[in-house]
């Protein structure tokens, strides 16, 4: 598959969060939704949240049904579609962008996130409060998979206006943060793993007390963003006081940072394109991210100052996914600069940029090992060529010596795809499986499941007190 790395990006990030994809803008005129059985009235202006709707096809594509919503007892809505012509594969999702006519921007994500509709029918669970509130006119958005491969938008309806002031939820305080951040309380001296998890069709970024799962407890685990909005790909400052993590709230990814418990959410990046993959750095002044300059259809290396300040750019030919060297001196990256996705390693200030694996697969997600010496990634390599470029079951953990020599494959799961390694200063390496947490020693052994749900490990600094 031959795409531009910001196209990788987009179906990588989907299969991790099972969300649907987005389509181009469209402009074909559709007929408008009908038929409301329990509307809801929001100052003057009728709402569908609630109750069961028409879903109209789109360009004569064949395809409608009816979408309804209906709130259960304990804080939780079920939503359920159900189609009276579908394929196999049909993404869904909804949105407070766009509308039944033009679809949605491109590179446009959902605000609830959904899986495929299979056999025609699907039904997830959501948060009551947080669907009455979402903000913005929601649509609800079914695609189908065109003849060349695109996703097109083939059903729609209009959900309308929130039933919910958002002011009324019990989410974190995120604005009128002091300067400098006030830091959080002092946290447990165990162990402790953020990561990010789509509960109730909403991804938001956790901490899980991995010693709690360890000693045969129930998970400890602690909820610290609520946003409608997409929050994941979690990073640690190196004091283990603040989190910075990527969110969709703007409508685009973006880089924020909080305090370790949820506190003071502030957006760094204000960019009208994507940003992502966000790497705090060991002496705690500056985060690595990937960002786009100019015009460029790919991403590249950037640096930006934990108040937002002083963007510097370290590379000029691709790169996502920073990781600092422990001693701070270097930052290895993946880039698609040779055609696929290879591992990097440069100094900290982007000179002497060297290539680490040489493989006609693909080669991500890179994280350096507790003692400078070696780096852990994800990789197809084991299965080569793979049933689909950049996503699927191939996937495997490996490890090299900083000479891109010794690699080692640390996980056999054929039937899993093995993603995101995080090498904590413990020992450990977290990663996800099939969308779940596990930790195996750093060279593979003592493998452990920690929950069912979760992607983007980040073990907080063990010497964080």
């Amino acid at each position: 598959m031959h795409s531009s790395p910001r196209h990788r990006l987009i179906l990588f990030f989907l299969i991790l969060v099972l969300v649907a994809c987005t389509s181009p803008t469209l402009t074909d005129t559709i007929p408008s939704t009908s038929t409301v059985t329990i509307p809801a009235t929001v100052n003057g202006n009728q709402s569908h949240r609630y109750g069961t709707i028409q879903i109209e096809a789109v360009q004569a594509s064949g395809v409608s049904g009816t979408f309804t919503a209906k709130e259960n007892d304990d804080g939780s809505t079920s939503l359920r579609i159900q189609l009276d012509a579908a394929a196999d594969f049909n993404p869904w999702g909804i949105y407070n962008t766009g509308d039944c006519t033009r679809g949605v921007p491109e590179n446009t994500r959902p605000i609830f996130s959904m899986p495929d509709i299979e056999n025609g029918s699907k039904e997830e669970t959501v948060e009551t409060d947080v669907y009455k509130s979402a903000p913005g006119n929601l649509i609800i958005i079914v695609y189908g998979i065109s003849a060349d491969g695109s996703q097109q938008m083939i059903a729609c309806a209009n959900l309308g206006e929130p039933l919910l002031d958002e002011n009324t939820l019990p989410s974190t305080p995120a604005i009128d943060c002091p300067s400098p951040y006030i830091p959080a309380p002092e946290l447990d001296s165990d162990t402790r793993l953020a990561f990010s998890a789509t509960m109730n069709s909403n991804s938001d970024i956790y901490i899980l007390n991995v010693d709690s799962v360890l000693q045969g407890n129930d998970p400890s685990i602690q909820r610290l963003t609520t946003n409608p909005a997409a929050d994941f790909d979690p990073t640690w400052s190196p004091d283990g006081t603040r989190i910075a993590f990527r969110s969709q709230r703007d409508g685009n990814d973006e880089i924020y940072v909080m305090n370790a418990d949820g506190t003071c959410q502030t957006n760094l990046t204000k960019d009208s394109l994507a940003d992502w993959s966000p790497a705090w750095s060991p002496d705690g002044k500056q985060i690595a991210f990937a960002h786009f300059f100019g015009d460029n259809s790919f991403t590249d290396i950037a640096l930006i100052n934990v108040d937002g300040s002083g963007l510097t750019r370290l590379t000029n030919s691709h790169g996502e996914y920073p990781t600092w060297s422990p001693d701070g001196t270097q930052i290895a990256f993946a880039t698609a600069r040779d055609g696929n996705y290879e591992i990097y390693v440069m100094n900290a200030d982007g000179t002497n940029q060297t290539r680490l694996t040489d493989n006609p697969a693909y080669d991500m997600s890179p994280v350096w090992s507790p003692e400078g010496t070696q780096i852990a990634f994800d990789t197809q390599r084991d299965h080569y060529p793979p049933v689909e470029t950049g996503i699927g079951l191939e996937f495997e953990i490996h490890t090299i010596n900083m000479d891109g020599s010794k690699d080692r494959k640390l996980t056999v799961n054929e039937d899993r795809e093995d993603r995101f390694p995080d090498w904590g200063a413990n020992g450990l390496i977290a990663f996800t499986s099939n969308g779940s947490l596990f930790i195996m020693n750093g060279d593979g052994t003592n493998l452990i499941k920690l929950l069912d749900g979760g992607s983007f490990p980040a073990w907080r600094p063990i010497f964080a007190q």
